[in-house]
């Protein structure tokens, strides 16, 4: 059977398309196309594309809503969308349309005259009734009068409270729980899993279910029972509120959720007769289970998180979660497996837990160093092998190609020992079902750096972007767009200290232009040069002050606070740079608000990259980034995997690959026929 499903990309079409996929032929239509779509795939605004995948499909499957229209213009963009439907399905071809409508339209009756809601009660639009109950209680006659006029079935189906992982009344419920733990008693909700819902429709449409109203529904639950269940999840204690509140509240409550203002219960036995589907679900499973946090004390511990074949995310130690949302999936804390493994010559190996800092603490008293650094060094050691963490080296990408050797546990839960081979690690570095558990790192003696720090005009910018930057050991530029401005951290080696030079300290690049002028002055009192090693000149921030304050504060502020880091290669990074002075000023810069760049390179292959940081409230601002990198490079850009990532960029924007030709894993030795020099 070939299935057209409209509206595959909604939290109820992603379960739909994987569902249908499994038994029938499906062309997914979306709003927007996902990153890699497939050949079965076409976008609603393309007119042929649309007409020639709903003209062949023997059903259509119509579960789309545009949430984008707001207001008056919500009505009239969403019924278009079903109008160019209806005229598009011809009989003799489409046998079956498929219209998805909702519960919401029992909130059109007396809740006193109908306590049991079913599928047969006649349903009249009245006042009150917020748009999108009217929307449905107008589409559904119209679904129904135009099949019948063309002579094809339909079939309407009005699913109750829907459930199942990111879905507003399962995971949005209880993070709601988490600043409001607030709940009604005296309700009747009646759930359904996704997972169900898509079985139930897939099976009336198996057996030949025509021109029927249907209920997908499973289970009638207490909303004492589901809030406190919501609150138990969110860690939270539970207020229920009394009755005279929530009846006081009850006429505020929109129609859309007519069923938290009456206790009135949906008739779901009609879906089980037609489907032959009886779910068994308790209470728990429509939630998803609360997330593990399991330290990863030893091996035993990692392999029991990658082996477990629930999905996870290892955490160890840097950023990432303080600008990104938080992740449902289980965490493994990498902190807790930290560690010198051991010093031979040049190769320092660590477990992945331990931090840069702790690194750098056992090299310097040893005359040791690493060859690149960033410059806030409590980042994990693992965490560099997944993530581009530059530093602040003309000679090195990122921390990532002083990377030498690693130990792994792969799905299988055999711990691997990989001697590098960029081909081999290409490939690796995407996969997300393992956990390095070890990295060897080369070092090499440690040197005197000077940092020397100037303000130029911002005309001076393309002077560096366009190769000026290669002078220096390391360039380092703060581009203050509004007050057109640049301050300037040139590095080089040095010789014998000069009277006016200054020891390291911790700048504080991120304030506005004129504070930074200030503090600058402050600290260094009229010196011209920063001196001393190269892991206090290249990495200043050897601890932050209060850094869980700082990670509450951008993890948990109320507008949260982003930090995008975007790397284009040398020979766009013109064109880019010229589009983002273009567009400065639409997106809305504030008047000190600053936006990093930073110069790194390969020597042996002479490809260089440069990167480009902005920190802000303003989501559209990184989004926008990327979007100029992607027009200014096509596919040849990268975001820094360990800051935000939006949505929708895949991992061949996250790794710079070392190696063009990826090969399979075959040469990797499992620990137990391992040598430490092979």
């Amino acid at each position: 059977m070939k299935i057209c499903l409209v509206g595959a990309g909604g939290g109820i079409g992603r379960q739909l398309l994987k569902t249908f996929s499994s038994k029938h032929d499906v062309c997914a239509v979306y709003r927007t196309l996902p990153q890699h779509a497939g050949s079965e795939t076409v976008a609603f605004g393309d007119e042929n594309g649309l007409a020639e995948a709903v003209q062949q499909a023997d059903v259509v499957v119509h579960a789309a809503l545009n949430t984008r229209a707001r207001g008056k213009d919500f009505i009239p963009a969403n019924r278009s969308v079903t109008e160019k439907l209806l005229a598009l399905i011809r009989p003799g071809q489409c046998r079956l349309f498929v219209y998805f409508s909702s519960q919401v339209v029992y909130s059109a009756l007396d809740p006193v005259a109908h306590p049991v809601q079913d599928e047969s009660l006649d349903l009249e639009e009245k006042g009150k009734l917020d748009a999108y109950t009217r929307l449905k209680l107008v589409e559904e006659k119209r679904v129904i009068e135009v099949c019948k006029a063309k002579g094809i079935d339909y079939l309407i189906v009005r699913p109750t409270v829907v459930m199942g992982p990111h879905m507003q009344w399962s995971s949005g419920i209880v993070d709601a729980m988490r600043w409001a733990p607030v709940g009604l008693k005296n309700r009747t909700f009646n759930l359904i899993h996704v997972e169900d819902l898509s079985a139930q429709l897939l099976a009336l449409i198996d057996n030949g279910v025509v021109n029927e109203v249907v209920n997908l529904g499973d289970l009638d639950v207490s909303s004492d029972d589901y809030f406190r269940h919501a609150a138990g999840l969110a860690g939270r204690p539970m207020f229920l509120a009394p009755d005279w509140l929530a009846g006081a509240a009850g006429a505020a409550i929109p129609s859309t959720l007519w069923f938290l203002a009456h206790d009135v219960t949906v008739d779901t036995q009609k879906v089980r007769r037609l489907s032959g589907i009886t779910t068994n679900r308790a209470l728990g499973e429509f939630f998803e289970p609360a997330a593990r946090v399991v330290p990863a004390k030893d091996l035993e511990a990692i392999r029991s998180v990658v082996s477990s074949g629930k999905p996870f995310h290892t955490i160890g130690r840097g950023y990432f979660l303080w600008f990104n949302d938080k992740l449902s999936s289980d965490q493994l804390v990498m902190g807790h497996y930290a560690g010198i493994v051991g010093l031979e010559g040049d190769e320092f190996t660590v477990r992945a837990g331990t931090t840069l800092r702790a690194m750098l603490d056992f090299l310097a008293p040893r005359g040791l160093t690493l060859g690149t650094l960033p410059e806030f060094v409590d980042i994990s050691a693992g965490a560099c092998f997944f993530a581009e963490v530059h530093g602040s080296s003309a000679d090195y990408i990122s921390v990532y190609d002083l990377i030498s050797a690693i130990r792994y546990i792969g799905k299988d839960g055999v711990e691997v020992y990989l001697r590098r081979d960029d081909a081999v690690w290409d490939k690796l570095r995407a996969e997300t079902g393992i956990v390095v558990t070890e990295v060897t790192f080369r070092c090499q003696s440690n040197q005197r750096l000077a940092n020397v720090i100037e303000w130029h005009p911002d005309t001076r910018l393309e002077h560096y972007v366009d190769g000026g930057y290669r002078a220096n050991f390391s360039t380092t530029v703060h581009w203050y767009p509004r007050s057109h401005e640049l301050m300037v951290y040139n590095v080089n080696p040095v010789g014998e200290n000069r009277p006016k030079d200054r020891g390291p300290f911790a700048p504080m690049r991120g304030s506005p232009a004129l504070m930074q002028k200030l503090l600058l002055s402050l600290r260094l009192r009229g010196r011209l040069r920063i001196v001393g090693p190269a892991e206090q000149v290249l990495a200043p921030w050897t601890g932050v002050p209060a850094k869980e304050l700082v990670g509450k504060i951008f993890r948990d502020g109320h507008r949260r606070i982003r930090n995008l880091e975007v790397c284009v290669p040398d020979y766009c990074a013109s064109n880019f740079f010229a589009r983002l002075r273009q567009h400065i000023p639409q997106m809305q810069i504030n008047p000190g608000q600053g936006i990093g760049v930073r110069f790194t390179r390969q020597p042996a292959t002479d490809r260089g990259f440069v990167w480009v940081e902005m920190t802000s409230r303003n989501a559209e601002q990184m989004h926008a980034m990327v979007d100029m990198a992607r027009e200014a490079c096509g596919d040849a850009f990268w975001l820094h995997r360990g800051k935000y990532v939006p949505r929708g960029v895949g991992v061949d924007h996250l790794f710079i690959p070392r190696n063009p030709v990826n090969i399979s894993l075959s040469k990797v030795t499992p620990v137990g026929d391992a040598t430490s020099g092979s």
